[in-house]
């Protein structure tokens, strides 16, 4: 089985983080009140107080193997 690398996350721009795994964005992160994380299928979505907050999100979905290009 071959094994997934780990999400990296790049800060673009301001507020705005995207989350690549195989050099595949997978998910972004928006600030504004708060820090909106969705993956870019659109299976995962949600609203936190912090950025490592909406990070571990995706991670752990990714992690489960039910993220994006998962096995």
């Amino acid at each position: 089985m071959d094994r997934m690398q780990a999400i990296t996350w790049r800060n673009d721009a301001g507020g705005h983080w995207t989350a690549r795994r195989d050099g595949v964005v997978v998910g972004t992160i928006d600030q504004g009140q708060g820090y909106e994380l969705h993956s870019t299928d659109g299976t995962v979505r949600g609203s936190h107080n912090s950025l490592g907050n909406a990070q571990a999100q995706l991670d752990a979905w990714a992690a489960w193997g039910t993220g994006p290009q998962g096995s």
